[in-house]
């Protein structure tokens, strides 16, 4: 093998790419993590449980293994993994 080109990464597709002049123009869209990672389940953390999270303690929840979008008082933070019931912080936005 010579060369490998990707054509899809999950639901993106090669034909939806921008091109280089096309990032020169500004025509792009900047996706939000949000928008990315939209087929996960949400997780709603309180404030304090909130601080914690992104302090780095693993919270405990008896929830399944897994990644997680994260959320409190209804505003995007970033994602979370559980593993063995403990969350822990994966990519906070």
């Amino acid at each position: 093998m010579s060369s490998l080109t990707r054509t899809v990464v999950d639901r993106f597709k090669i034909e939806d790419s921008y091109t280089f002049e096309e990032l020169e123009k500004g025509n792009y869209k900047i996706w939000k993590m949000e928008e990315i990672f939209s087929e996960l389940p949400k997780m709603e953390l309180n404030s304090r449980k909130r601080e914690l999270f992104l302090n780095g303690v693993l919270l405990t929840f008896e929830i399944s293994d897994g990644l997680y979008n994260i959320y409190s008082e209804g505003k995007y933070i970033g994602l979370g993994i559980v593993k063995n019931n403990l969350l822990k912080r994966d990519i906070v936005e």
